[in-house]
């Protein structure tokens, strides 16, 4: 196996290498002055089975460089190409909210199903578009990651998601911490004023975790975490997957409360203190 670095994935990729003993290549990447991507990879990968590590933070760049990446390593003859993409761009286009839009994400399926042998991610943001790939489509979960660097950080822990479609992050959180789990409900009390709060469990005296897999403008987010405050909770981390973080994101988090914002390596940012690379690893040592 030949370990294929993107730029946006160079740190990891050097990681997963030596987690899987496997080689790593020698890729050169360059803007054109007119914005077009140019790549070539240095390293023999005839007949190796190549895997390509490129998180898509940098979205339409790293879906083009993506497509050049896997045409370079099928002219030069290569075995397999896996496509681990720790970020997947586009994914959370995962359905029709109004006319004339396309489904994004099953767009891109199609195009990744043609170039690669099987690709590999960390939390989408919806399970279901698997069912647009024609190649195996695998995803790994970070989030009991996040727990054990959050959980030394809390006495009396109680796990949250931000609501009811992303529970299954809290229970695999709440696994780790061994403690239970809930989700945030919002009230509407009055048409200016809404009440965010559990919908089972008190948060009084309990350290919070609040799960997700993106967090990306904070706003709901911070809200929720001053209203926890409020109803009594002693500290409250943030944490998710993917940190987008948009504009004053972590601010608002902070001012909002927050005891900590934690995020993974899998979208670079100051934040992201929690790396990916063994969740990769295991997956790609076991195929």
């Amino acid at each position: 196996m030949i370990i294929i670095p993107g730029p946006n994935s160079q740190n990891i990729s050097k990681e997963i290498s030596k987690l899987t003993n496997s080689e790593l290549a020698r890729v050169e990447t360059k803007q054109f002055p007119d914005g077009e991507l140019y790549v070539r990879i240095h390293s023999d990968v005839t007949g190796k089975d190549a895997v390509i590590i490129d998180t898509q933070n940098m979205q339409n760049d790293s879906i083009v460089r993506a497509i050049l990446l896997c045409e370079a390593l099928r002219e030069e003859g290569v075995n397999s190409i896996t496509l681990v993409l720790p970020y997947l761009a586009y994914a959370r286009q995962d359905k029709k909210f109004n006319y004339g839009e396309p489904v994004s994400i099953k767009s891109l399926a199609k195009v990744y199903s043609s170039i690669c042998d099987r690709i590999i991610t960390i939390n989408p943001h919806e399970s279901h578009i698997k069912e647009f790939f024609t190649v195996p489509f695998i995803s790994g979960n970070a989030i009991p990651k996040l727990a054990e660097h959050a959980g030394v950080k809390l006495e009396k822990p109680l796990v949250l998601s931000p609501d009811k479609g992303a529970v299954e992050l809290a229970k695999s959180a709440a696994e780790v911490l061994n403690c239970e789990y809930d989700y945030l409900e919002k009230t509407r009390l009055s048409p200016t004023e809404i009440k965010i709060a559990p919908k089972n469990l008190d948060v009084n005296g309990k350290d919070v975790l609040i799960v997700d897999d993106i967090i990306s403008t904070g706003g709901t987010m911070a809200t929720a975490i001053s209203m926890l405050i409020e109803q009594g909770a002693r500290c409250v981390i943030a944490a998710c997957v993917h940190p987008v973080l948009i504009g004053d994101a972590i601010n608002k988090l902070h001012v909002g409360g927050a005891f900590e914002v934690v995020g993974t390596n899998t979208y670079p940012s100051e934040v992201s203190k929690v790396c990916v690379s063994t969740i990769i690893a295991d997956i790609l040592n076991k195929q």
